[in-house]
């Protein structure tokens, strides 16, 4: 199949990284350096992630605020100016059409930023449920987006910057035009490993330059581009959901670690669906797991309690942080607690692995501590 190839596609090349699909688009899986030594330098010291595959739209009228809280699921209202947080979007049912980050500029003016494979389903999403004074636009084709990830990712950034609020900023929060080296970029304080570290926002013609310059820049701090194999060991370690697996459509929004996304004293598009779930004695959980033994469980393994069919495996990886311990997601028919013990069976094969209920995170994480410690 065709698919679509980010703005940064030939610097992959040049880099010699091994390439393949993902929603629809080209990516690198991993460098020549490979898959842990790419997992541990973000852990460690610093890791330079190619997501100008995500979509980026804009949102701004004096309705945006009251259009955004019906649409996502955490408390819009509450948000302040530089502030950005992760939302659903569900549909009348409370499944999660997609998992995002609203950013807010000013009461009125807002960016939402969503997965790669929805972006087009989404804007048709938006556009059927505004009204009034809304203005959408889909920024995707224009805006660049770099993740740079790890405990030396401040130290990097704070070399091409000047601006004093670098050192003050605060998770989730974010400075929307910090000049570096001549590019307008928006350093986000957000990522998808756990780690602190940025996500950095640019006009697509100045991708292949601030690839290029973190690269070179960070070079004496350990740096190393990263591929998608990466960005997984390291999301299931920091206990994150990837849509399709943990979160989907098909799947009522109750029941998982990330419940915190939802606001319950808010209106929102498939509430009702999820305050009915939540009513009913029959909920099925998703929950963190861990295996005894050297072997994954991998998705789609029937996960067993005492011998009988109790749920399914969502996402399976090996822990590089974990010496190399199978670890994962899996859906079980009940809540269940740390340590209890499952069985995970491969359709078709009689012997079945053995593993346990984990806990959340695998691994201590340094996402949430001042950056200025870092400096």
């Amino acid at each position: 199949m065709d698919c679509n190839k980010t703005p940064l596609a030939s610097e992959h090349e040049k880099l010699s990284a091994k390439m393949g699909e993902f929603s629809g688009w080209l990516l690198p899986l991993w460098y020549p350096s490979g898959q842990t030594a790419e997992h541990h330098a973000t852990r460690n010291a610093c890791g330079i992630f190619d997501i100008c595959h995500m979509g980026e739209f804009d949102i701004r009228g004096s309705r945006s605020l009251n259009f955004l809280s019906n649409l996502l699921t955490n408390d819009v209202a509450r948000m302040e100016d530089g502030q950005a947080m992760y939302h659903f979007m569900l549909n009348e049912q409370g499944g999660v059409i997609d998992d995002c980050i609203l950013y807010r500029f000013e009461a009125e003016h807002w960016m939402l930023v969503v997965n790669a494979g929805n972006i087009e389903s989404d804007y048709k999403w938006m556009q059927k449920n505004a009204s009034g004074d809304v203005v959408l636009e889909n920024l995707s084709d224009h805006i660049a987006k770099i993740d740079l990830q790890g405990p030396h990712a401040p130290k990097l950034l704070s070399r091409l910057t000047s601006t004093d609020e670098l050192a003050e900023l605060r998770f989730f929060r974010f400075l929307p035009d910090v000049d570096v080296d001549g590019m307008s970029v928006l350093v986000s304080r957000t990522g998808y490993t756990g780690e602190i570290g940025f996500e950095l926002y640019t006009e697509s013609r100045f991708a292949k330059d601030l690839w290029r310059l973190l690269l070179k820049e960070g070079d004496v701090l350990g740096i190393l581009p990263c591929g998608l194999g990466a960005r997984d060991t390291l999301r299931v370690e920091a206990g994150l959901p990837l849509h399709g697996h943990e979160i989907r459509p098909e799947k009522v929004a109750v029941g998982h670690p990330w419940e915190f996304a939802i606001a319950w004293d808010s209106d929102f598009i498939g509430k009702a669906a999820l305050v009915a779930k939540k009513k009913r004695e029959t909920i099925n959980y998703i929950l963190p797991f861990q295996m005894h033994g050297k072997r994954k469980a991998m998705p789609g393994y029937t996960v067993l309690e005492n011998g009988i069919e109790a749920g399914t495996v969502l996402s399976g990886v090996i822990s590089p942080s974990l010496e190399n311990r199978p670890i994962g997601f899996l859906e079980l028919n009940r809540q269940a607690e740390p340590g209890t013990v499952l069985e995970f069976r491969q359709p078709g094969r009689p012997n079945a692995l053995v593993g346990e209920i984990g806990t959340l995170p695998f691994v201590s994480l340094t996402s949430r501590m001042k950056l200025h410690k870092f400096l």
